[in-house]
Parts: C-alpha cells; structure tokens; sequence
C-alpha cells in the first residue's frame, strides 16, 4: 500500500512539473508573440472573418473604403494562386532586414532613405495598385496581411503599423489553410487578366476607351500609349487597361521576359540630359488590340499614325520614326512615381515598356514640355495620332493581347 501511495506521490508530482512546463512554454510563446509585434498586441483576423468580408463585398476593387487583404508571398506564388481580391506586395520587396523601406524620390530606397507612410515603399506598391492622386496612401484603410505562414503575415502587419498604418492586423492562417477551408474565393494570376498561354509567352489583359478625358486624346498625339486605369496619368491616355504596372512586369517576368533596360537604375534614371538621349533596349514586347465588333486583333502600330506634332506643324526636319515597344527595366521608376504607364510613346523612365524608335529629345523637338504646369504642351504635344477611323467609342470595352518577343 506504501508503495502504490508513494508512486500515485510521484505520479502526482510529474503531473505538477508538466502542467508547470505547459504553461512557461504558452507563456513564452506569448511573451514572444508580443515583442515581435514592438510591444503591442496586433489584432488578428479569421479565415472566417476574411471570407465573410469577401462574400459581402468589402474586399472588391470598387468598394468605397474597400477592405485592403495583401499577399506578402512572392510573386510567383501570387500568380500561381492566391486569396480573390488581394493585391500584391511581396514581404522582401518592401522590408530590407526586418525594417521598411522608404524612397527618397530620387535615388535611394532603404531603411533611412526617408520616413513617414507616403514615402514608404509598401504605401508606393499598394497605390501602384489601386488610384493614385499623388496625395493618397491608404492610412486608415483596414489591412489585413497573410502570408506562406503566420510568422510572415504577422511580421508584415508589424511593420506597417510602425510605419504608421493604423489599422493593419493579419490573417490567422496561411494561404495553403485558406485553400483547404475556402478553395472557391481563390484567383490565379492579376485582375485584369483574361487569359494566359504560359507556353508561348502571351497574355490577354482587359481594358476600356477613355471615358473622362476622350476628346482630347482622341484627337491629339500623347505620349501615353496604354496606361493602367488608376495610374496618376491616366487621364492622358486613351488606351486604358485592368492590370496594374507593377503587376504587369510581374507577369511579363514570370512568362519568361527579361525585367532588364536601360531607362533607369532602381529609381534613378540619371541626369535630364542622360534620360532624354537613351532609347529603350529591353525585350521586344507586342501589343495586339480588339474590341467588339471588330473584324481581328490590330497590331498597335495599325491603329496611330505619325505626323506632325499639333505643336510644331512646320518642323521641316520631321520625319516617320516608327514604333516598337521594349521593356525599360523601369519597374522600381515606375513604382516610385505611379504614373500607371504600361507603354509610352517615346522612350520613358517610368513606363514599362515603351517606343524604342523616339525618346525624350524627340519629345522635346515635337514641341512637348515638362514644366509641370497645366500647359497643353505637357500631354498633347505627340506626334503618334490614334485612327479614330478604326478605333471604336468612348468607353468601349478592349482586350489587348501582349506577346513576348524572343
């Protein structure tokens, strides 16, 4: 009887020092927890709670006071799968060892760049995807970050609360959880893409005719070819598309184009002088363009024609220069600046792509400015006219097809 008592003591005992070490380890986990989110509890948000936001509406692109998921998993992953709605910011692109990054504006993207949310570099990658005003940076929005683990969702939360968005938090499960539970609010690829041939290097994305700016660009040259719909320039564009530019290059990359040009280095792009000499010599990319009721695809080159800027009519020099678009290794401009460029007329350090057949000086000889002032020469001094003959209507629906030239 001694015995059995002494061993139930002992038994006892290890019980004791176990329910100990139970709660020193979920203790430990959480003081860990709350260090890591800079002595400040994060809220965190359920699958549930985030499908429940999707279902209702709050998450979709024309939302007033939409409901931001951001994917911070590489682009890859992102374009291979992720949570319908989400926009895009892969955790390395806007953090550099645990700290964020911010712009300059000029040359420098790093931790001590610059402060304050509207230099941050994640501010720049969220507005690149939705509307720029150059005043915006999506403060007050609700964020709700996930990630490959919670780990990484967590730690994208945390910095963006440093840099000063108020109300981020993150999903509490990782995206392969998020398929097993709600495998039906998924997307592949970006918005504005409609189809994808991964095997011949081709994309069809989605898009409009100007519809606030028509007259204008219907019926002068500018110098903005195709621009995406909440690019800070889009007004000046009359071929207007879906994908956002930082998703576009994304795409073009992982269908095997090379992301490298020479317009710009990072976010620099040199002197006035420098800038405006160089011509784009990037991958060759084609753009295709129909409608409804249209008899084909048209070649964008079939649909402007080249004349004489409307600001220099008597340029006894001008010539036909052509236009071929190229990528500018100008992802980071672009992102810097968010004009929305995805092609631009003439050789440009923020577009994506753009004319490889004239530059900035050609710009300049066609009587076009950069003054930043609400001059007409600022927008319409092109020389690259569009066939209103053949292009339909305000507003009209497009698709363009964008292939990849080896």
């Amino acid at each position: 009887m001694q015995t059995v008592g002494n061993n139930n003591c002992y038994r006892k005992g290890d019980s004791m020092k176990n329910n100990v070490f139970k709660l020193t380890a979920i203790a430990a986990l959480a003081c860990l927890a709350f260090l890591q989110t800079g002595c400040k509890q994060l809220n965190v948000t359920s699958m549930k709670d985030v499908a429940d936001l999707i279902v209702a509406g709050n998450t979709a692109p024309d939302t007033q006071n939409r409901v931001l998921i951001v994917d911070v998993r590489s682009s890859t992953d992102f374009i291979q799968g992720h949570i319908k709605n989400a926009l895009t910011a892969p955790l390395d692109q806007f953090t550099k060892d645990g700290e964020a990054l911010y712009t300059n504006s000029f040359d420098t993207v790093s931790p001590t760049a610059a402060e304050g949310i509207a230099n941050s570099w994640l501010a720049h990658m969220l507005i690149n995807q939705l509307v720029n005003d150059f005043a915006s940076t999506y403060a007050d929005s609700r964020i709700i970050f996930y990630g490959a683990t919670i780990k990484q969702a967590n730690q994208a939360a945390r910095i963006a609360r440093k840099i000063g968005y108020t109300n981020a938090t993150y999903m509490f499960g990782p995206y392969d959880s998020w398929v097993k539970a709600h495998g039906d609010q998924t997307g592949q690829y970006y918005d504005g893409v409609e189809a994808v041939d991964e095997d011949n290097g081709t994309f069809v994305m989605t898009g409009f005719i100007n519809d606030t700016n028509f007259d204008n660009c219907s019926t002068y040259g500018t110098h903005h070819g195709i621009i995406f719909k909440g690019g800070g320039l889009h007004n000046n564009g009359l071929l207007q598309v879906n994908i956002a530019p930082f998703c576009f290059q994304e795409l073009l990359t992982h269908l095997g184009a090379s992301p490298e040009g020479n317009m710009a280095d990072g976010i620099y792009y040199g002197t006035d002088e420098e800038y405006s000499a160089k011509h784009t010599d990037g991958q060759k990319i084609q753009y295709y363009i129909t409608w409804d009721n249209a008899s084909r695809y048209y070649a964008f080159s079939e649909l402007y024609i080249e004349n004489h800027s409307a600001f220099d009519p008597d340029n006894a020099t001008f010539e036909l220069l052509g236009i071929e678009s190229h990528i500018g290794g100008t992802r980071d401009s672009n992102l810097n600046w968010n004009p929305g460029c995805i092609f631009c007329m003439y050789s440009c350090v923020c577009g994506i792509t753009s004319n490889s057949k004239a530059n900035e000086n050609t710009w300049f000889s066609d009587g076009g400015t950069y003054d930043m002032t609400s001059a007409s020469t600022n927008f319409y001094a092109g020389r690259y006219y569009p066939r209103m003959d053949i292009l339909p209507g305000q507003g009209t629906v497009m698709k363009i097809k964008v292939k990849i030239v080896e």
